[in-house]
């Protein structure tokens, strides 16, 4: 029986997502890249992982409107 993902699942893949990008720099990275690395997902779900990892503190969110993430040191 395969478990659905849930929305903490998703919010890890992102912030996994995110890690794997910058490499070992502490950097910005753009939204749209995050939406491309995981394009088999609904962007509307990976937009919730987004909002709900920033309030988790796992991630940083910039700009108005949010254009980029930055990794948080408590990120899984």
């Amino acid at each position: 029986m395969e478990r659905k993902q849930t929305i903490y699942d998703l919010a890890v893949r992102v912030c996994s997502t995110v890690r794997g990008v910058r490499g070992d720099r502490q950097t910005w990275i753009g939204l749209e890249l995050v939406h491309r690395e995981l394009r088999g997902e609904r962007p509307s779900a990976v937009d919730a992982a987004v909002a709900f990892a920033a309030a988790k503190g796992w991630l940083a969110i910039g700009g108005h409107p949010s254009h980029s993430v930055m990794l948080g040191q408590r990120a899984p």
